[in-house]
């Protein structure tokens, strides 16, 4: 009788046993479940319609590119295979601002394309939210007009003149010195053959000392703050590269940069 009374007595602790085990997995399963939806309810933003931004974006790069005469194939590629690695980088609430080298006279640029990353479906879960849908606005309303700026961002623009400071100073006011900028990452990136011609500021018939820039008048009026700004440049190489861009060509910029308080990240040569 104590036999049946002891083997009774183990089945029901067995039972209690696994019903205790029950209860916890259910509530650490709910607890997961709140905990994940609570993050990505929270991480979750009120994004602009056309531009995909935040309010306040958590990084700005901005893509100025010099195209005052025609790139050659080689570099359309590279520029394409630059360009799209660039889109990549851009993180999720990352913006990128992407616009042309123009004469600044009583309007200040306005970028060719604005867009921030929403985000790719790896970044929501099913049980709080819905991949495909994100994984769709990602590639269609953040990629693709991002690439379909390519043909207008290649076409030139045949100009006698390539203000390149000046369009620095302009988007840099307008985009990377603005208050939605502030402490978060800014990037600059350059793509030019990066010879500056304007009446009163010329890298053409010679690549003047950087000593005599940074003191010459003109280029007070042209300059900008780029603290906490980091620069990349894209050297388009010239036909006549051998002659117009020197060596010392790159380090003229890197203290034009340096002087407005800004960091050269990055020379790169476009191939061709």
């Amino acid at each position: 009788m104590r036999k049946r009374t002891t083997a009774a007595s183990k089945r029901q602790q067995k039972q209690r046993n696994s019903a205790v085990r029950n209860v916890i997995i259910v509530v650490l399963a709910v607890s997961l479940i709140a905990v994940l939806y609570v993050r990505t309810v929270l991480g979750r933003r009120s994004l602009d319609e056309v531009t995909l931004c935040p309010a306040s974006p958590d990084s700005i790069t901005v893509l100025l590119v010099d195209v005052t005469d025609p790139m050659t194939l080689p570099q359309k590629q590279d520029f394409r295979n630059q360009l799209d690695r660039l889109i990549s980088e851009i993180p999720r609430y990352g913006k990128l601002v992407i616009t042309k080298v123009d004469p600044v006279s009583d309007r200040l640029l306005t970028p060719i394309v604005t867009r921030c990353n929403p985000g790719t479906g790896s970044d929501t879960n099913e049980l709080v939210g819905n991949k495909k849908k994100l994984e769709k606005l990602h590639q269609e309303q953040f990629i693709a007009p991002l690439q379909d700026a390519y043909d207008r961002i290649l076409s030139a623009s045949d100009a006698s003149r390539s203000p390149i400071l000046e369009s620095i100073q302009s988007i840099n006011l307008t985009e990377l010195a603005s208050d939605q900028s502030a402490g978060i990452r800014k990037r600059l990136i350059v793509a030019s053959d990066l010879l500056q011609n304007t009446d009163d500021l010329s890298f053409y018939k010679h690549i003047p000392e950087p000593a005599s820039i940074l003191k010459n008048q003109a280029f007070s009026r042209v300059r900008t703050d780029l603290r906490g700004v980091d620069v990349d440049l894209w050297m388009l190489q010239r036909g006549d590269s051998s002659n117009s861009q020197p060596r010392d060509l790159p380090d003229l910029w890197s203290a034009i940069i340096d002087t407005q308080g800004g960091r050269i990240m990055r020379v790169y040569t476009v191939s061709g």
